[in-house]
């Protein structure tokens, strides 16, 4: 039942990312989805490409690569050895990232939507001022 639940969640990331990335207005390319997988457009039709196991895609070069050629946060592999299974905010890159640990394993980075921050307990990405501190702004009262 556990693999099914996280092939659900791995199809509907896929679906997600493929909507985000609309091919008929971008040039022919890769994009960045996240640090583990990329878009990429060709004659306006979007695939989605994810990177070997072992690798990270690496934006400068627009091609899966070895995370030690990769700045972070990409390139950042967090040791999952004796963290629950759960997703966190990457705090040092201002909670605008966040990561996956699954069976002691580190699952990859993802990246938040531009203007928003992890929410540790939602376990999503959330506006600034609704999350509380450290990644967010949200003081007592709301």
């Amino acid at each position: 039942m556990r693999n099914l639940i996280l092939a659900c969640v791995a199809l509907a990331a896929c679906i997600e990312y493929a909507a985000a990335v609309n091919c008929t207005v971008l040039a022919d390319g890769n994009y960045e989805l996240g640090c583990r997988s990329f878009a990429k457009c060709t004659g306006g039709q979007v695939s989605i490409v994810d990177c070997p196991n072992d690798m990270v895609y690496n934006n400068k070069t627009g091609v899966c690569d070895d995370a030690a050629n990769v700045a972070a946060p990409c390139g950042n592999l967090i040791d999952c050895s004796n963290s629950p299974d759960g997703r966190y905010a990457d705090k040092d890159q201002n909670c605008k990232t966040w990561y996956t640990c699954q069976d002691n394993k580190f699952l990859g980075h993802n990246f938040c939507p531009e203007g928003t921050v992890f929410d540790e307990g939602l376990a999503t990405c959330n506006w600034e001022d609704a999350v509380a501190p450290p990644c967010g702004t949200l003081t007592g009262g709301k």
